[in-house]
């Protein structure tokens, strides 16, 4: 990670952990990890992999909706890829949740799906928004949330931005090679003066 140095070691909390893909780096250096992810199945693999390492970790089987965050705990916070799952409404108290749980000068990173994405034009076309950008796709019942780099920014108003790239990420896995539109936010806690 590019701004590796910049995140003091101390309680990490990932945000939808998954496998633990985005945790295992920090497991390296001395930080303990909290995940939460909805799949007991994501929980049991990233158990597997976390077996083996040296480390103090701690998973939980929990909605990101119902988890409570512990206040003033975490160096930083990792929601990657998760937070687009939820109505503009869940983000907000969600994002209230991880600016809360952050230690000053404590960091939070987001990996979103942005409106560059090739299915918000699509589906702004055969769905109704039910929120700002935020669609409910019936088939799949659930919710798909699609960011700008404003309203991440206007989010973190009072955290110093440390970095908010938009693009488009090349993805392979699922069937048919395709483009997600990524915003990618970095910001710090201020400290207290």
């Amino acid at each position: 990670m590019q701004y590796f140095d910049l995140i003091k070691r101390g309680n990490l909390l990932d945000l939808g952990i998954g496998e633990g893909r985005n945790a295992l780096p920090f497991i390296f250096s001395g930080f303990n990890i909290d995940g939460v992810d909805i799949s007991e199945t994501a929980i049991k693999r990233c158990e597997e992999k976390f077996a083996k390492k040296d480390c103090t970790i701690d998973l939980i089987i929990s909605d990101l909706r119902k988890y409570d965050i512990k206040k003033d705990n975490y160096t930083i916070i990792i929601a990657a890829n998760v937070l687009n799952f939820f109505k503009k409404s869940e983000i907000d108290i969600i994002i209230r949740k991880i600016k809360e749980g952050l230690k000053e000068e404590g960091i939070v990173y987001l990996s979103v799906f942005s409106t560059l994405e090739q299915r918000y034009n699509s589906l702004k076309e055969s769905n109704k928004q039910v929120e700002d950008n935020t669609f409910y796709i019936d088939e799949k019942d659930l919710y798909v949330h699609f960011f700008t780099q404003e309203e991440l920014n206007k989010y973190f108003l009072d955290f110093e931005l440390i970095c908010c790239c938009e693009g488009l990420e090349y993805d392979s896995n699922d069937g048919d090679p395709h483009y997600h539109g990524i915003i990618e936010f970095m910001a710090r806690k201020k400290s207290d003066i």
